[in-house]
């Protein structure tokens, strides 16, 4: 009967501890805003100790860790600081022209293949370039040479917590709304008249380029190219 008792004893005392290690750890889940998934999720996972683990949700931007409780707290500290909101952009913007008529060397500038694939124009000249820097939130315009000028609104691409859409990793780009080309033609009398080329939106991420091109249709003859890269934004 007293073996009986020692092993029941035993048992309860093995539980107990089980227990008390299964408490030992903590579990939170993150909701990122503005960070990428990915790249937050690697730089947890080298802080993680042999109990940790962490969990992925890309398409809800989430992160959910299990682990020590200091380590954890060492993760949130982390996330805090890489999950912000990039508070100034830099954006440099070129306008070129492609045409099927032959230009000279001197006018002629050379592209990349990529561009190259996207529009068929076997010439291109460059119309403008201009760059852009300032805080998110306030628009901008400037003019792109030849009678051109273009304006936006930069953002940041923050997303609630609740969103619907369940946006897959938005990441640490910026979000160019109301992103428009126009043509101003000036007369002789000193009048002018403003004709928009383009009104698009677009996200980039740092060091990201855009090829956006304008036409009057598929097969024109001649079309309007804006080249937007995204440099490193700052941070807040």
């Amino acid at each position: 009967m007293w073996r009986r008792r020692a092993l029941i004893l035993s048992f309860v005392a093995l539980a107990a501890l089980t227990a008390a290690a299964a408490s030992e750890t903590v579990v939170h889940v993150f909701q990122l805003r503005y960070a990428s998934v990915q790249e937050v999720s690697a730089a947890v996972q080298q802080l993680l100790s042999e109990r940790g683990s962490i969990t992925v949700q890309p398409r809800q931007s989430r992160i959910t860790v299990q682990d020590l409780p200091e380590v954890v707290e060492r993760v949130a500290e982390l996330i805090g600081e890489m999950d912000r909101i990039p508070g100034s952009y830099r954006i440099q913007m070129e306008l070129l022209e492609g045409t099927s008529k032959p230009l000279g060397a001197e006018q002629q500038v050379q592209v990349d293949r990529r561009m190259k694939g996207m529009f068929k124009f076997p010439s291109f000249r460059q119309l403008g370039t201009a760059t852009f820097e300032g805080d998110l939130g306030t628009p901008s315009s400037a003019e792109l040479g030849d009678g051109f000028r273009v304006s936006f609104l930069a953002e940041s691409t923050g997303f609630a917590q609740d969103s619907p859409w369940g946006s897959p990793d938005p990441g640490n780009r910026i979000h160019l709304r109301w992103l428009t080309l126009e043509q101003v033609k000036v007369a002789d009398g000193g009048g002018g008249e403003t004709n928009e080329v383009l009104r698009t939106s677009i996200f980039l991420a740092p060091k990201q380029k855009v090829f956006i091109g304008a036409g009057h249709s598929e097969d024109s003859k001649e079309g309007l190219v804006l080249i937007v890269q995204a440099q490193e934004s700052g941070g807040s």
